[in-house]
């Protein structure tokens, strides 16, 4: 009775743990594009706001493919089960769950997003800059 809810956490634990590699990634790899940044004016608190954006904007993206097709994809095996099975093709689409997922699945993206902002936000610009 608890395989579902089983997967379905460790799928969230995998794309929480692939989101914080991207973004900690993507800081380390513009240290150069974010020391640019700070030259012509960013304060440490704008350059953690760009990647928490960063991180906001992966997750709208993949929220918005993602969310629909699962329920489509979803739905269509469940279907197909069921008229293997014999069964009466019922599909239960849990919508609270759905709306609730967003702004849950957003405020993980920024919580996630901290170490990395704050790694991006302490790059020395002059020390990153001269050895670019």
């Amino acid at each position: 009775d608890a395989l579902p809810a089983l997967v379905a956490g460790l799928v969230a634990v995998v794309a929480a743990s692939t989101l914080a590699h991207t973004l900690l990634s993507a800081a380390r790899r513009r240290r150069r594009d974010l020391a640019v940044l700070k030259t012509i004016g960013f304060v440490d608190g704008q350059v953690r706001a760009a990647v928490r954006w960063q991180a906001l904007t992966l997750v709208s993206m993949a929220l918005l493919v993602g969310v629909p097709l699962g329920v489509a994809v979803g739905r269509w095996a469940w279907v197909t089960l069921a008229d293997q099975l014999g069964v009466l093709p019922v599909a239960v689409i849990p919508g609270l769950a759905l709306l609730l997922l967003i702004p849950i699945t957003l405020v993980i993206a920024v919580a996630l997003a901290f170490f990395p902002a704050r790694l991006a936000a302490r790059t020395p610009a002059a020390s990153v800059l001269r050895a670019g």
